[in-house]
C-alpha cells in the first residue's frame, strides 16, 4: 500500500588545460539507491585542437541504469499463482563506453565530423524461469554483450540563408546470454535498433521572414523477437513566419510519404503505426 524509496545524487566534474590546445575533462556522477547502494559514474575526456578548425577527442565514460521496481518488486498476477516477478537479486545494468572522433572545418561553407564508439554492457535484463523451467518467470541479469558504430555527419552552407546537413549512424550490436544463463527470448529483446541511419536536412531563408526546413530520412530493417519492421523513407517539412521579432506562426507537415507506417513493436495486427499529420504552431517570445 505504500513505499518510499530515497535517491541521493551528486556530479563532480573538473577541466584541466594541460596546453593551449590540450584539454583534460574528468568527473563522476555518484548515485545512491535503495535497491543497489552507490553507484559511481565516472568520465575521462581528452581534446586536442591540434590545427585551427581541426579537432580530435576520445572518451572513456561509466554508465548503470538502476533497477526499476518492475526488476525487482513486480508480482503477476495477484492473487497467486505468481507467474511473473520480479528478481530479488536483480542488480544495475552497467555500460563501459568508449568514443573517439575528430571535427574540422573543412572551408568557410563546409563542417564535418566523424565518431567511433563501442560500449561494454554487463549484467543487462533477462527474463526466464526462476528454476530452470516453468513458471514462475524472473527478471535476472543473465546478458553482456558490445555495441560498436560510426556516426558521420556535414554540414554545408549552399548560400547566405541557405544550410544543408546530412548524417548517417551505424551500429552493430552483440548482445548474447552469459554461459550457463537463461533468457526465453534468446538475448534478441535488447537489440530492436536499426544498423543503418541516413538523415538529410535542409534549413532555407525566404524573402518575408519566412523559414522552410525539411528534414527526409531513412531508417533500415528493424528486428523484433517476433518479426521485421521493414526500411522506410520518411519526410517532416516546416513552413514558418516570423510575423514580428516575437511573434512566429508556423505549419508543419510530419511522415508526409506514406498515410501511416510502423516504425516499432511486435508484429501483430494491432500493432501502432505512425500516422501521416498536420499542425499548425504559434509561438510568441517576450
Amino acid at each position: 500500500a505504500r513505499l518510499d524509496h530515497e535517491l541521493f545524487s551528486a556530479f563532480l566534474q573538473d577541466e584541466i588545460a594541460l596546453r593551449s590546445d590540450l584539454s583534460l575533462t574528468i568527473g563522476s556522477k555518484l548515485e545512491h539507491n535503495e535497491y543497489t547502494g552507490l553507484e559511481v559514474e565516472p568520465t575521462v575526456r581528452l581534446q586536442w585542437n591540434f590545427a585551427e578548425n581541426r579537432t580530435v577527442w576520445a572518451s572513456v565514460s561509466r554508465a548503470v541504469r538502476m533497477p526499476s521496481r518492475i526488476d525487482r518488486d513486480v508480482y503477476q498476477p495477484l492473487p497467486p499463482p505468481i507467474i511473473i516477478r520480479g528478481g530479488e537479486d536483480f542488480r544495475s545494468e552497467t555500460v563501459v563506453a568508449y568514443e573517439a572522433g575528430y571535427r574540422a572545418q573543412l572551408s568557410e561553407k563546409a563542417f564535418a565530423s566523424i565518431a567511433a564508439f563501442c560500449n561494454q554492457y554487463d549484467h543487462l535484463r533477462s527474463f526466464g524461469p526462476a528454476n530452470g523451467s516453468g513458471a514462475p518467470f524472473v527478471f535476472a541479469n543473465n546478458l553482456e554483450g558490445e555495441t560498436y558504430g560510426l556516426e558521420l555527419s556535414a554540414t554545408y552552407l549552399v548560400r547566405e540563408g541557405w544550410r544543408l546537413r546530412g548524417g548517417y549512424n551505424l551500429l552493430e550490436e552483440d548482445l548474447r546470454i552469459k554461459p550457463g544463463q537463461v533468457d526465453v527470448f534468446g538475448g534478441l529483446n535488447e537489440t530492436s535498433d536499426p544498423k543503418h541511419q541516413v538523415t538529410l536536412n535542409s534549413s532555407l531563408d525566404l524573402p518575408g521572414r519566412v523559414e522552410l526546413d525539411t528534414g527526409l530520412r531513412w531508417v533500415d530493417t528493424l528486428m523484433t523477437t517476433s518479426g521485421t519492421v521493414p526500411s522506410y523513407y520518411e519526410l517532416d517539412v516546416r513552413l514558418a513566419w516570423h510575423a514580428s521579432d516575437g511573434l512566429e506562426l508556423a505549419v508543419v507537415g510530419q511522415n508526409l510519404l506514406h498515410d501511416q507506417h510502423p516504425e516499432y513493436g511486435i508484429v501483430l495486427p494491432r500493432r501502432e503505426e505512425i500516422q501521416r499529420s498536420v499542425y499548425g504552431k504559434i509561438t510568441w517570445r517576450y
